[in-house]
């Protein structure tokens, strides 16, 4: 069966990081010699500000050898930095709390600054598949209490920092049981416990790079001109096959866009990057001997500082480290182009004809 809206393309061609990213010169900022425990990659770091400093939770791998084997340990690293550059990690991993058990394999996280409050999404993986949640911060320390979990399969779960018509609101990205391609989707709270009024926020068939999947990066964040979306776009190509670290094939490709929402109504789409903003091209992102992955951006947080006009994209590279790169509101309304989605819902029925050969 065809894409009921185009074709998605089987070959996406050579993709370029856009002239108005400009990549942090001391990159990366973060590795596995940065933190205080045994840890393999340390990538994929949500970063927000909260009471007066920069807070980070990245992604930390722990393998031992020459990762033939499945990781020993997965989970979630913070620290803190005022500067945004340099963090000072505390010594551990965070706990999250579910009742009397401490949640496992909690990764990918992303931050939230929220009424008052620190909030961590994340994914955890465990025997009975990948479920997201929501946790609120203890105040101190590495600990914090589970607000929400969500059912299978679903991952890049972030929180809107404020209310929308005094509701919360979040962005999240189940699979798809036919396979890709994998979209956004929204969903709306009381109380953020209880989420319900899920819809589609951004289909894969609106990315023009993207041929497999998109998935929400950073929180969104409120600019003059709507909201803004940090996201990730995947494409796929048989015929780019890297091979790595424990004989692992790889033909995926993950880089970085941005899209616009409307302020009064943020689940309508007004505006999106028609290239990517971000694409692995450095050796700390593509070429080392040692990266987990090739040809992987995957952004996890975006802040605007307090000039309200200079972006920065903290972004794993290559699954194995996290990195930084800036840009400028004025520089990235100059790449985005007006849009709107294919689908207003989720609701477009199978082009049956095609299936009888039609």
């Amino acid at each position: 069966m065809r894409n009921p809206f185009l074709d998605l393309p089987r070959h996406v061609g050579p993709l370029h990081t856009s002239p108005i990213l400009h990549r942090y010169e001391g990159n990366p900022i973060l590795t596995r010699s940065d933190v205080p425990y045994p840890a393999s990659y340390v990538f994929n770091a949500g970063v927000t500000r909260f009471q007066g400093q920069y807070v980070i939770a990245p992604r930390v791998d722990h393998f031992k050898g020459d990762y033939s084997m499945p990781a020993l340990n997965m989970g979630t690293g913070l620290g803190f930095s005022q500067d945004g550059l340099h963090f000072e990690m505390l010594p551990g991993l965070v706990r999250v709390h579910y009742g009397d058990t401490i949640l496992p394999w909690l990764v990918d996280a992303r931050l939230t600054a929220l009424e008052g409050h620190l909030y961590l999404t994340f994914c955890f993986e465990n025997q009975h598949s990948e479920r997201p949640g929501i946790a609120r911060w203890r105040g101190e320390g590495l600990d914090f209490d589970v607000v929400n979990l969500g059912i299978p399969q679903q991952r890049n779960m972030v929180l809107f920092p404020e209310k929308i018509q005094g509701k919360y609101m979040r962005l999240e990205r189940p699979s798809n049981q036919w396979g890709t391609p994998f979209h956004i989707w929204y969903a709306f709270s009381p109380d953020l416990k209880y989420w319900g009024e899920q819809e589609l926020f951004l289909g894969c068939e609106d990315v023009p790079w993207a041929n497999a999947k998109i998935g929400a990066g950073a929180p969104p964040l409120r600019t003059p001109r709507g909201w803004l979306l940090i996201f990730h776009a995947v494409d796929v190509d048989p015929d780019r096959v890297d091979i790595l670290p424990g004989n692992r094939k790889w033909s995926k490709r993950y880089t970085a866009g941005a899209a616009l929402f409307s302020l009064e109504d943020p689940t309508r789409l007004t505006a999106i990057t028609k290239e990517p903003l971000l694409v692995a091209e450095k050796d700390y992102e593509n070429d080392l001997p040692d990266l987990w992955v090739k040809n992987t951006i995957f952004p996890c947080g975006a802040l605007l500082e307090d000039d309200q006009e200079t972006l920065r994209i903290y972004y794993g590279a290559g699954d194995s480290s996290t990195c930084l790169a800036t840009t400028t509101l004025t520089e990235l309304w100059s790449v985005m182009t007006p849009a709107r989605r294919m689908a207003d819902k989720a609701v477009v029925p199978f082009r049956i004809e095609e299936w009888n050969g039609k």
